[in-house]
């Protein structure tokens, strides 16, 4: 077997430099006057509902997209604000609930700026009228914003129409953005949330450019900031959510009904309590893991190895509140020794415990409160295993509050959550989604197969806002044969769920992070990329993720003979972040090589933003270096892997919706590779001058504030031979050649090595 390799080296980095497209409609459209007229008539019905309503806020207006748009399509002009970009506007965004499914997307506006709209479409309604005779086509429209002089029969058509736009007192470019606009813009409303079953909410409110407390005294209830999660989050009674309801429902960006309850989930079949006796040596100086859980029960035999803090009220307590909690512990901390079977050679890991929750009835708002005074008093602890969730499904559209929250958490702090991905007593797994906080993105989400490796029949699938995949990974969790052996209060038990597989995956992430002192971007990337099989099976990714995450530790830091496991890190500081230096083996014919990418980050989310929940893009490509040339210049390009051609100059464009499903853009995973066949063959080199291969990262904002700037990835890169040729060393030496320092990762040096650093040394005098 082969140990992976890291290569720590510098990136180059590069802004962006690309000169700015001209305004276009996509190719073979139009738009006529009818269109315009369908705009106008939606715009009146919404400056009429404004102007009849007496609200203390600024108005609120969604447009309906005609398709996934990407962020350079959003309105530019039409109700465009002095001092204000549009996309700063944006306090809203979700997809249509029919099909094809389309953007909807809720900006607020100041108050006069409906009506400057319906002045702009009414404009730009006279000029097509009487300047295009009711109609412009996308080859119109180009010919208008060409660069380049036209031949003299267009040339003069473009002076003449340029002309005619000035006695309109309007300029070329608007004209052209308002055209653009009122194509990709179907019509204009006003959304109101609809209403729920009666029950406590957790409702998150757009952002009205007001104080939510204020917007409750004018309903007619009062909030207070104790009630409230992020300024826009709030708890309310049924009462003051129907209060809601029916005086102001457009107020609401999303609600989730009847989520007061963040419970353990519950073993699965009947759980087999055995009387025995464990010997367990006392704790040294192990890695400590955080768990956020119900009450640990300090009796136990593995108890020195926990560090518990009761957050609990004493009155409270019945002794079923200890039951989940043990559990959970015991596998992080004991797990091979309870289950020698599932060994995974990661060793033992001290705990620090804390409790949170009873076995039942419990608050999610009180408990996300407790879990940010945890994160932050503990910054010591960069692991955490979460096995509390919600029975209730997730909202397509909407992060629940408590995943937003997590994801929140990770953002700042430089820690990583692993989160059972919940279960459900529905036979039919099929039909029943995941339940939060199992929906966080930035977290690694964990469910339950069997020892076959097939989905288990409690198992909740995703994805999360029709597009993220969650779950990342699973894992054994026991079913209706085979049980996950653990230790709690009842002693020996055996049990299943996905709330006893997300602890062996902890475990794995702890023995990355700590004992080998990777990040958790590569941490994270590593299992999602053990998971994740080189013809990956599509079909069970809503159930199991990308795969089922090998046992051992070693099946994840070694690879076989035929192939190349190498890992690179950095940080992002500008729009492109590249190395073209990475050395793969060379024969006379070519490159004999597959390869897969396993990429990870963790940007900040915006819940407010609707299906568009995270910030931050990056766009990652791996493969040969060729030269494109044109009249002006020859320059060095990189031909990816998966072809893909994001931001390079293209005669066809790529629409969002397909870069979204191809390229996974705006996921925080990105992970494709190619598949083993027979008709593999040897690549040839592109570039003449340069045999090396490379790897760009090229980063995108969705907000004007650029959240990911000095943001860091991880990647994973996986070269397999088709010849069967061992070229490990081969590789080093050239990556040592081409300015890499080379760290090859063996389990047993650095776990040497470890326990070595960890001792505790006693000077005397």
């Amino acid at each position: 077997m082969n140990n992976i390799i890291e290569l720590r080296g510098s990136f180059n980095s590069a802004p962006f430099h690309r000169r700015p497209v001209s305004v276009q409609l996509p190719k073979e459209k139009s738009v006529t006057v009818a269109m315009i007229n369908h705009l106008i008539t939606s715009l009146y019905a919404v400056d009429n509902f404004w102007k009849r309503a007496n609200y203390p806020f600024k108005p609120l207006i969604s447009l309906h997209y005609r398709d996934i748009i990407a962020k350079s399509n959003r309105m530019k002009f039409l109700l465009r604000e002095p001092g204000r970009m549009t996309n700063e506007m944006i306090v809203g965004s979700k997809f249509s609930s029919d099909e094809p499914v389309r953007h909807i997307m809720t900006y607020r506006l100041e108050r006069g700026t409906i009506q400057k709209g319906l002045e702009r479409l009414k404009l730009i309604r006279s000029i097509l009228t009487d300047v295009f005779g009711g109609e412009i086509t996308s080859e119109e429209l180009q010919d208008l914003n060409s660069q380049k002089k036209l031949e003299d029969g267009k040339e003069l058509w473009r002076k003449r129409i340029i002309a005619q736009l000035k006695t309109y007192n309007l300029k070329r470019s608007p004209f052209s953005q308002g055209i653009k606009d009122c194509w990709y813009i179907e019509f204009f409303s006003v959304e109101e949330a609809k209403a729920k079953a009666k029950g406590n909410q957790i409702v998150t409110f757009y952002d009205l450019g007001i104080d939510i407390t204020q917007l409750s005294k004018f309903l007619g209830f009062h909030l207070s900031q104790a009630d409230s999660l992020d300024g826009l989050t709030y708890r309310v009674t049924p009462e003051q959510y129907q209060l809601i309801m029916r005086q102001a429902p457009y107020v609401v960006a999303m609600s989730v009904e009847d989520l007061g309850k963040l419970d353990p989930y519950p073993f699965f079949k009947n759980t087999h309590s055995i009387n025995s006796t464990i010997a367990i040596p006392e704790p040294t100086n192990e890695p400590i893991v955080g768990v956020i859980d119900t009450l640990f029960d300090t009796s136990v035999y593995f108890s020195s190895w926990v560090e518990y803090h009761q957050e609990v009220t004493s009155e409270l307590i019945e002794i079923d509140d200890y039951n989940h909690g043990t559990a959970i512990s015991s596998i992080i901390v004991d797990g091979p020794t309870l289950n020698p079977l599932l060994e995974d050679g990661c060793g033992r890991f001290r705990v620090r415990h804390f409790g949170v929750a009873k076995h039942s009835r419990n608050s999610s708002f009180l408990i996300m409160k407790k879990i940010r005074q945890i994160v932050e008093a503990n910054p010591d602890i960069k692991v955490w295993n979460l096995s509390l969730g919600s029975p209730y499904p997730i909202e397509q559209d909407a992060i629940s509050a408590e995943g937003a929250f997590l994801d929140e958490l990770q953002y700042e702090k430089d820690i990583i959550f692993v989160v059972a991905g919940t279960n459900t007593e529905n036979s039919n797994q099929y039909q029943s989604p995941i339940g939060s906080p199992a929906d966080s993105i930035n977290s690694l989400v964990v469910n339950a197969a069997t020892l076959l490796g097939e989905p288990t029949t409690y198992a909740r699938k995703g994805p999360v806002l029709h597009f993220f995949n969650k779950p990342d990974v699973s894992t054994f969790g026991g079913d209706s044969i085979d049980q996950v052996v653990t230790f709690s209060n009842h002693g020996i038990t055996k049990k299943s769920g996905t709330s006893v597989a997300a602890p062996w995956i902890t475990r794995k992430v702890a023995y990355l992070v700590y004992k080998l002192g990777l990040s958790r971007e590569l941490a994270k990337a590593l299992v999602i990329d053990a998971a994740a099989c080189w013809n990956l099976n599509v079909k069970h990714m809503p159930l199991l993720g990308y795969g089922v995450v090998p046992r051992h530790i070693s099946e994840i830091l070694t690879t076989p003979k035929d192939e190349i496991m190498f890992l690179v890190q950095g940080v992002v500081t500008e729009y492109e972040t590249y190395s073209y230096s990475i050395p793969v083996p060379r024969t006379h014919e070519g490159y004999p090589y597959l390869a897969k990418v396993t990429c990870c980050y963790f940007p900040k989310c915006t819940r407010t933003q609707g299906v568009d929940y995270t910030n931050t893009e990056m766009d990652v490509k791996f493969g040969r270096l060729e030269d494109v040339s044109n009249k002006r210049s020859t320059r060095v390009t990189l031909r990816s892997i998966d072809n893909n051609r994001q931001g390079d100059p293209m005669p066809l464009p790529l629409f969002e919706k397909e870069v979204r499903a191809t390229y996974r853009k705006w996921d925080t995973v990105k992970h494709f590779g190619e598949k083993i066949s027979p008709r593999n063959r040897v690549r040839k080199q592109l570039n003449p001058g340069n045999p090396n291969w490379g790897i760009s990262i090229t980063t995108k904002e969705r907000l004007e504030v650029r959240s990911g700037r000095n943001m860091r990835f991880g990647i994973v890169i996986t070269l397999k031979a088709i010849d069967g040729v061992n070229r490990h060393n081969h590789f080093m030496q050239h990556c040592r050649a081409n300015g890499w320092f080379i760290h090859e990762i063996d389990i047993d040096v650095m776990n040497r090595i470890y326990e070595q650093a960890e001792q505790t040394i006693e000077f005397t005098t």
